[in-house]
């Protein structure tokens, strides 16, 4: 069955993505089956929502999401000017939530060791069984660390042209694909896509017994 995932909260709405309202806004449309976030450790050990590393692009500050702590970054606007937003902790997010919809969380981490991030992602998620929250990242070695040592997390390991391909056998419970490798697709799990843009593409991925989640910024097009 096809399910769609609105990234990170994208889609026909005046909200920036990754802000909070932004990902409630997603959640509340019928044709909207999820959402996808992305998250960081801030330097007090917060673990907040946002892609980049640095805020300079997706905010009015400027600075190091690792760098800063929570109180700093909350001074900052992650919104528009019209629809100001401070930014939001993974925690502040989840605990408000009373839905069955995927919520998709990529773990962001470039370098170092990551044993107390994931600590602390599992310490926030394991509060809220009763959602439908998913882990993924492109980092093999976080996701084997969760999945082995908190296995009672849905884990899921991101595949591109080339990145992670000598990990195609896993033991994780989700493989997501770039859209560019759709010939490629094992369909012996759950699987996600990214990047679908348009229901022509849609058409071009072949019938399987498990679900089929289309992470795409453009939600609105695939309505069911």
């Amino acid at each position: 069955m096809i399910k769609i995932i609105a990234h990170r909260g994208n889609g026909k709405h005046k909200y920036k993505e990754n802000t909070k309202e932004a990902l409630n806004y997603s959640l509340k449309q019928n044709y909207i089956d999820g959402v996808e976030l992305d998250i960081r450790m801030t330097k007090d050990k917060k673990i907040v929502i946002i892609h980049d590393p640095i805020i300079d692009m997706v905010s009015d500050g400027i600075g190091l999401v690792n760098k800063m702590t929570l109180k700093k970054l909350k001074k900052y606007n992650f919104g528009s000017k019209d629809n100001p937003s401070k930014i939001c902790t993974l925690n502040s997010f989840l605990k408000h939530l009373k839905t069955n919809k995927k919520i998709v969380i990529e773990i962001k981490w470039e370098y170092g060791d990551f044993k107390e991030y994931v600590y602390l992602i599992n310490k926030i998620v394991s509060k809220y069984k009763k959602l439908n929250i998913y882990l993924i990242s492109f980092n093999y070695k976080l996701l084997k660390y969760l999945k082995t040592n908190y296995p009672c997390n849905k884990v899921g390991i991101l595949f591109g042209k080339i990145i992670n391909k000598k990990y195609i056998n896993n033991i994780f419970d989700i493989n997501l694909y770039s859209s560019i490798l759709l010939n490629e697709i094992k369909f012996d799990k759950e699987i996600m896509i990214w990047n679908i843009r348009s229901k022509n593409k849609l058409k071009k991925i072949p019938n399987s017994e498990f679900d089929i989640n289309i992470i795409t910024n453009e939600s609105y097009l695939f309505t069911h």
